[in-house]
């Protein structure tokens, strides 16, 4: 049976973290192209991104970036009444650092790095499967 196809906005500053993601998301979506996943580098490309864009199903949010970080990106989308699933991905784990980013609007987290079965996981959560 086909997965259905999903639309997943990934905000992360560092190469590596977006090659590994790119990766993880398009196997974890059964994807065979790059349609499913589009990239914003920092947290005030992501907001534009989310206000300039076609919908997205899920959003793979970073803390720590340059310009904008990953809770106020998070804040303003949600300010501006957007309610898809995002999804805090950060190495910073201890409870602190996830309880503020769930206080900043974030549903879910996840240690880096991604990977297919975390990403398989989350898409079931959220009922993207």
């Amino acid at each position: 049976m086909a997965r259905k196809m999903i639309r997943v906005l990934l905000v992360e500053d560092e190469e590596i973290h977006r090659v590994m993601a790119r990766a993880a998301v398009k196997a974890a979506a059964g994807a065979e192209d790059d349609d499913v996943l589009d990239v914003a580098e920092n947290g005030a490309a992501a907001v534009r991104r989310v206000r300039e864009v076609a919908p997205y199903d899920l959003i793979l949010m970073d803390r720590q970036m340059p310009v904008m970080d990953g809770h106020e990106a998070t804040r303003r989308i949600r300010a501006m009444g957007v309610t898809t699933p995002i999804v805090a991905v950060s190495s910073d784990g201890l409870p602190a650092d996830v309880e503020a980013f769930i206080g900043a609007g974030a549903d879910h987290f996840t240690p880096k790095p991604l990977s297919k079965e975390k990403l398989e996981n989350i898409l079931a959560k959220f009922g993207l499967t």
